[in-house]
């Protein structure tokens, strides 16, 4: 078994000794697969220099001919330019592999359930969360049925809330649900149900709610703030606060992080996640905000290694859930002027394509 596989393999949200032997290996691979990279490596020696999302995004790398792809995952672009990140078989079970574990550490889906999906339908969308969410899920024992409530068509997102709310009385009458997907759809059946005069629907107990894909609305009129969202819904489907939680993750990311019962997004084993200064590259103090920076030495197809992100977060240690491993709060997406200096700075210093 490789370190990476060993990786894989460890408990999720412990110590890992496999962790620097799996980023080795990775980045063995990545050198002789991307000469380019290579050379961005060799520019800083003796340091690990991490590649800036906007640039990778800008300047996507040539795929080598030992490479065969067999999914590329796209973001949603809400913010900006879309991202296309390409997999091969292997590396894309990793990622799936990766997320099962995380939901499985978090003791989630330990019953029989069906999955209410509020996601585009991954038959008509290559986007991330939709792809990757529909694979993990597939891999749960415990999930009976997944129904999904929205699709890509040609102008755009569609979903209609008279059928999603017939699916998902349908699927309640037969157990414990798991609402899973785009806050903002979930928001639009309480809002659409609630109008109507009818203030809550209660799922059957064991249920849960698991909101991912962003906190950006592409409904007009909803706009959505995490906690309310969370102590509207736990009202309206009578579902405990505790089995609300929310995913944040990147496309260009095989690690996606969970929150914990406490609310908390945990980095898992095969992660490591930093908050960075903008202005010295070094780690902020613990609880204090700077641009997040991941490490995950799960994808040997692309130069996904070692990033830095336009998000700012916080990252600590000791949760009362009694998880071992740090966790990150996000603070959103840069936009200080001392951030964005330090984004164009380390952009040129990629120094144009890869």
């Amino acid at each position: 078994m490789s370190p990476i596989d060993r990786l894989l393999a460890a408990e999720p949200f412990d110590e890992a000794p496999e962790f620097e032997p799996a980023v080795a290996e990775c980045r063995d691979v990545l050198r002789r697969r991307f000469p380019r990279y290579a050379e961005f490596l060799d520019r800083r020696p003796g340091e690990f220099p991490a590649l800036f999302l906007p640039v990778l995004k800008s300047t996507p790398f040539a795929m080598p001919a030992d490479v065969e792809i067999s999914v590329k995952l796209t973001s949603s672009g809400t913010t900006g330019q879309p991202s296309e990140t390409p997999l091969d078989a292997e590396n894309w079970q990793r990622r799936v592999q990766a997320m099962r574990a995380s939901y499985q550490g978090l003791d989630l889906f330990g019953i029989s359930m069906h999955a209410l999906a509020f996601l585009m339908d991954p038959a008509t969308t290559r986007m991330a969360g939709s792809l990757v969410i529909d694979a993990v899920l597939r891999k749960m024992p415990n999930v009976v049925s997944i129904t999904y409530l929205a699709k890509m068509g040609s102008a755009g997102p569609e979903f209609k809330g008279a059928e999603a709310l017939a699916s998902l009385k349908y699927a309640a009458a037969q157990g414990p649900v798991v609402l899973i997907g785009y806050p903002a759809l979930m928001s639009a059946i309480m809002a659409g149900l609630m109008q109507a005069g009818q203030t809550r629907l209660p799922l059957p107990s064991g249920s849960c709610i698991l909101t991912g894909g962003g906190w950006k609305s592409f409904l007009p009129g909803l706009p959505l703030d995490q906690a309310e969202f969370r102590t509207k819904a736990s009202a309206f489907f009578a579902v405990p606060p505790t089995s609300i939680r929310d995913m944040f993750g990147l496309s260009e990311c095989p690690a996606v992080f969970v929150q914990c019962r406490e609310g908390r997004y945990h980095v898992p084993a095969w992660a490591r996640a930093h908050a960075i200064d903008p202005e010295t590259g070094r780690d902020v103090p613990a609880g204090d905000t700077g641009i997040l920076q991941l490490t995950v030495p799960l994808t040997t197809c692309y130069p996904l290694l070692k990033i830095l992100t336009t998000d700012k977060a916080s990252v600590e240690m000791g949760c009362g859930c009694g998880l071992r491993a740090p966790y990150l709060t996000p603070r959103g997406r840069l936009t200080a002027a001392r951030f964005e200096t330090c984004a164009m700075k380390i952009g040129a210093a990629v120094g144009g394509q890869p």
